[in-house]
């Protein structure tokens, strides 16, 4: 399961929302990996503390948003260069 923490209102949470799949990609120089999947937006508190937890554990500390929701990608392809 890969997690993104945008607001509510982001391009990323609508498309989220209503597609129904979902790609993240993430670049580094000639190096690239990519996970595919069902996608579904999660709001309830629990869902979204959960997600911010995991980021704060990988990244740091999100800044607070009370607006914020998770996408949740159900990762069923993983492609990538190395």
């Amino acid at each position: 399961l890969a997690r993104i923490i945008p607001g509510r209102a982001s391009r990323t949470a609508r498309n989220a929302a209503r597609v129904g799949r979902a790609v993240v990609t993430q670049v580094d120089g000639p190096r690239w990996l990519s996970l595919e999947g069902p996608v579904r937006l999660a709001t309830d508190p629990a869902a979204v503390a959960e997600g911010e937890r995991r980021y704060a554990q990988r990244y740091r500390e999100p800044r607070a948003n009370p607006d914020r929701a998770v996408v949740e990608i159900a990762v069923e392809r993983v492609l990538g260069q190395a």
